[in-house]
């Protein structure tokens, strides 16, 4: 079980740190969006394509981990 504790903590830690970078990357795209709106949109979808990657591959990793866990048991 202490494996698999030491998964859903790195992963909890991993969101954290993902969603406090996507913040910062956003705050800065605001400072430069009067001057190029044009590349802050490109960027910003950009940022919603790792987004949505980051999603798919954090629930596949947590459906390994609660698996891990159940075999544990």
């Amino acid at each position: 079980m202490a494996t698999t504790g030491v998964g859903f903590r790195w992963l909890d830690i991993l969101e954290k740190e993902f969603d406090k970078a996507c913040v910062e990357v956003d705050t800065s795209l605001v400072e430069l969006e009067a001057e190029e709106p044009e590349v802050v949109f490109t960027a910003r979808q950009k940022v919603a394509t790792l987004g949505s990657c980051f999603s798919q591959l954090t629930h596949k990793a947590l459906t390994i981990f609660q698996n891990s866990a159940k075999m544990e048991v």
